[in-house]
């Protein structure tokens, strides 16, 4: 495995791991205040139109989901998992409702997690927590699915969700109570615009009130953890932004030739012309090429 980041300044990390720095669209000052007002607009129209909750957890675990599944779907539709970025701290699943939206249209019902934010855990291990807390939510989904027949369930997490999709397969879901069958539904996973080594975030702005250690770090990261059984492989999907930094193309591709060299599926996807945040902000526009590359591979 690739170990040179370990001579990146903490300069060079601020620099590396922030894609805002990196897109030509908007000048870098305007293109978060502009992705949070897309955002905010889109998702507060689509939640209008109703939105139910599913409790999950238990403890300091515990969360809630919320559910977008219009009247027209049938009870056994199946089931599209969003979990959002914004490095662990920022940002909410309410943020990016407007998501559901092109999933239901194509007959999908939308269950969106929210998690507990980095910095506001108690326990001295908050990236652990917030996996955690993804995992349960994860197994309520399951078994949500197992009851209902959904004939499957999709995981899409976008930079930080990214993460924490990829992290869901290296879950034993036996801990969860979640029955084989119920396991099996898990057909596919895909990370858009993620990241799969957390190490280098340590000594970047990401980590200053995150307050992560290195060994924390390393028990997030996809890149060096064991896959679960085979029997539980279902494809990943590795969307890359191409206007992304280096070492999110570094990162990406090292990932992919980890799951490659254990004989799991995975793909990996440039997305032309797209930077971290239109990567979901184009997801919503009609034909676009993003969407219609999920969809084709969401197939019971």
């Amino acid at each position: 495995m690739n170990e040179f980041w370990h001579a990146f300044s903490r300069e060079k990390n601020d620099q590396q791991y922030n894609p805002t720095l990196w897109t030509q669209r908007l000048p870098t000052e305007e293109l978060l205040p502009a992705h949070i007002a897309f955002t905010q607009e889109k998702s507060a129209s689509y939640r209008a139109r109703g939105v139910a909750t599913l409790e999950f957890g238990e403890a300091e675990f515990a969360g809630s989901i919320d559910v977008f599944r219009p009247d027209t779907l049938p009870e056994n539709a199946p089931i599209v998992v969003y979990i959002h970025g914004g490095w662990w701290q920022w940002f909410s699943k309410e943020q990016f409702s407007y998501l559901a939206q092109p999933f239901n249209h194509q007959g999908f019902a939308v269950y969106m997690p929210g998690y507990r934010m980095a910095p506001d855990w108690e326990n001295n291990a908050p990236m652990e927590s917030i996996v955690r807390q993804m995992q349960y939510a994860l197994a309520a989904i399951l078994k949500v699915a197992e009851k209902s027949a959904a004939p499957a369930v999709y995981l899409v997490g976008h930079s930080a969700g990214g993460q924490l999709v990829t992290m869901m397969q290296h879950t034993d879901w036996q801990q969860f109570n979640v029955s084989e069958p119920a396991v099996q539904k898990l057909k596919g996973i895909f990370s858009l615009a993620g990241l799969f080594d957390i190490r280098p975030l340590v000594d970047s702005f990401v980590n200053d009130e995150i307050k992560m250690s290195p060994s924390s770090a390393a028990s997030v990261s996809p890149q060096l953890l064991p896959l679960a059984p085979a029997a539980h492989n279902c494809p990943v999907h590795l969307l890359l932004p191409e206007l992304d930094t280096p070492e999110f193309f570094r990162q990406t591709k090292e990932y992919q030739q980890k799951l490659l060299a254990q004989g799991r599926s995975c793909y990996l996807k440039l997305a032309q012309n797209r930077d971290h945040l239109d990567i979901i902000e184009k997801l919503i526009e009609n034909d676009d090429e993003i969407m219609t590359y999920l969809l084709t591979n969401m197939k019971a």
